[in-house]
C-alpha cells in the first residue's frame, strides 16, 4: 500500500482550519465571470438606477476639442478619442460607436476618478520631441505614478506602463533618501504594482528595503506582515514575523499573583497571523535550545591542522561554546531572539583566550566565520519558523 503524505494543518479561527503554509488569510481570486444576458440585465439596472444621479464635467479633463465622453462615477471626461484608442483595450471598447455624447458616455465601472485622471494626465503630456522622460520620484508624486503604473497595465497603454515602471525600478534601485523615507502604505502599493504587473526587479528591490528596515526598525513591522502574507512573499514574511515577536515580548506584563505571561499583539493581526506568531515563538526557542546544547562542528582546517590536532581543536571549541552560551551576556536576551544570540555567540568566542590558545588559529577562524555563515543562512530562512501549526 502507497503511503499517505502527511497533510499540515492550521487553526485559523473558531470556526476554520486551513491546511499551512496556504493563503488561508487570503481571498482566493475569484473566476472571471462570463458576460452572459443575465449579466447584461444586470448592468442595464444598475445603469438605471444611476441615471438620476448628479453627474458633474471634470473640470481639466472635459475638453472643448474632445469628441469622446467617459464617465468615472459621476464624473464626465470629454477627451480626444484617438488619446483612448492608442490602446488596444479601449479600441475593443469603442468598436462600434459611432459617437459618445454626454447622453451615451463609455463607462468605466473598474477604474476610479483618481486612476482615470493620472491617465489622461500622460495621455495629454505632450514633450517636445514626443517622448516621455523619466523623472525622480518624490513623496508628492508617489502615488500617482503607483497609480499610473497600475492602470496602464490594466487598459494596455504599453509606452505609459513602460514610462511609469522605469521611474518605479529606479527609484527602488537607486533612490534610497526616497526608499528611507516613504511610508509602509508606500512601500505596500509597489509592491502591489511589481506582483500585479510581473515585475521581478521591482518587487525584490522593494522587499529587499523594506526587509532592512522593518529589521532595523525604521518602518512598522505591521504593514510588511500584511503584504508578505497577501503575495507570500516569504522572505519578509521572516523578517516582520520575526520583528514583530521581539516587540510583542518587549510588550509583555505578568500577573501580579500567578507570575502568568500575557502576551500583547497588535489588534490589526488576524486569528491566523497570531497563530503564527506564537507557533514561530515557539519554533525559536527551540531551535536555540538544540543549538546551545548542541555546538556546530568545527570545520577542519586541513592545511595548517592535522587530523589528531583537530581532535583537541573540536574539544576545545566544544567545550568553550557550552561555557559561552551560559555567560550573562547571552542570558540577557530572549530565546527566541535567535539573531542577536548568534552574533553574540560569535563575539564572545572571538574574544575568547582559552579558544585561542587551545585551537589553531585556522581552526578558530574557520569556526567564528561558521557561525557567521550561519546566522546568515538563518535569517534566509526565517519564515521557515512562521508556518503555523502542524
Amino acid at each position: 500500500m502507497p503511503s499517505k503524505s502527511t497533510r499540515r494543518f492550521i487553526i485559523v479561527d473558531d470556526s476554520t482550519i486551513g491546511e499551512a503554509r496556504d493563503r488561508q488569510e487570503e481571498t482566493r481570486p475569484r473566476k472571471r465571470q462570463r458576460v452572459d444576458e443575465d449579466d447584461e440585465e444586470e448592468r442595464k439596472k444598475e445603469e438605471a438606477s444611476s441615471a438620476g444621479a448628479r453627474l458633474v464635467c471634470d473640470p481639466d479633463y472635459y475638453k472643448e476639442d474632445g469628441n469622446c465622453v467617459v464617465r468615472v462615477d459621476n464624473i464626465l471626461f470629454n477627451v480626444r478619442k484617438e488619446l483612448l484608442l492608442t490602446s488596444h483595450t479601449f479600441a475593443d471598447l469603442l468598436e462600434g460607436r459611432r459617437g459618445v455624447i454626454d447622453g451615451h458616455p463609455l463607462q468605466l465601472h473598474d477604474i476610479s476618478v483618481k486612476e482615470f485622471r493620472a491617465l489622461l494626465f500622460a495621455l495629454y503630456f505632450q514633450p517636445e520631441d514626443g517622448r516621455l522622460v523619466a523623472l525622480p520620484l518624490d513623496h508628492t508624486g508617489a502615488e500617482f505614478v503607483i497609480l499610473l503604473a497600475t492602470i496602464s497595465h490594466k487598459y494596455a497603454f504599453q509606452e505609459i506602463h513602460k514610462w511609469a515602471t522605469e521611474i518605479l525600478e529606479h527609484t527602488a534601485s537607486s533612490n534610497p533618501v526616497f526608499m528611507e523615507s516613504c511610508s509602509s502604505a508606500t512601500l505596500s502599493l509597489m509592491v502591489d504594482v511589481a506582483v500585479q504587473c510581473g515585475i521581478p526587479h521591482l518587487l525584490s528591490s522593494v522587499v529587499d528595503k523594506w526587509s532592512e528596515r522593518v529589521y532595523h526598525k525604521s518602518t512598522p513591522s505591521v504593514p510588511a506582515m500584511q503584504a508578505a502574507d497577501k503575495h507570500e512573499l516569504l522572505s519578509l514574511r521572516g523578517v516582520a514575523y520575526y520583528v514583530h515577536v521581539q516587540d510583542m515580548l518587549d510588550r509583555q506584563t505578568h500577573t501580579p499573583e500567578g507570575g502568568g505571561t500575557q502576551l500583547r499583539v497588535d489588534p490589526k493581526l488576524n486569528n491566523g497571523q497570531v497563530m503564527r506568531l506564537l507557533s514561530g515563538y515557539c519554533s525559536l526557542v527551540s531551535y536555540w535550545e538544540r543549538l546551545r546544547l548542541k555546538p556546530l562542528e568545527l570545520p577542519h582546517a586541513s592545511d595548517a591542522c592535522t587530523v589528531d590536532a583537530h581532535l583537541a581543536c573540536m574539544a576545545t571549541w566544544e567545550r568553550r561554546w557550552m561555557s559561552a552560551v551560559g555567560w550573562k551576556r547571552i542570558l540577557g536576551y530572549n530565546s527566541a531572539d535567535i539573531l542577536a544570540l548568534l552574533t553574540c555567540l560569535r563575539d564572545q568566542l572571538s574574544g575568547d583566550e582559552e579558544l585561542k590558545k587551545g585551537t589553531t588559529p585556522e581552526c578558530r577562524a574557520a569556526g567564528l566565520d561558521l557561525l557567521k555563515t550561519h546566522a546568515e543562512t538563518t535569517r534566509e530562512h526565517l519564515s521557515d519558523h512562521f508556518f503555523g501549526c502542524i
